[in-house]
């Protein structure tokens, strides 16, 4: 068996929508997964960033406010072979 560790972004246990954030909190049945190392800091970090390359319209304040509010959960992804 073949197991791998990654993160998934949650909110109050449900799977959370990134693609949704800047207009509130919604779940989603297929979660985004993310590396076992990364962060909710980090990834507010790098969508600040972004949003210093390409201007306001692209990174609204409410997406890293609902961001802020979510938490990353470890999973373990396990392959039989």
């Amino acid at each position: 068996m073949i197991e791998t560790n990654f993160k998934v972004l949650m909110c109050n246990g449900v799977y959370t929508d990134v693609a949704l954030l800047d207009k509130g909190i919604y779940t989603t049945q297929k979660p985004t997964i993310y590396s076992k190392d990364e962060t909710i800091e980090y990834l507010i970090l790098r969508g600040r960033t972004m949003k210093d390359i390409v201007g306001n319209c692209f990174i609204s304040e409410e997406y890293f406010e609902n961001l802020s509010k979510c938490e990353l959960v470890d999973i373990t992804i396990s392959i039989k072979k």
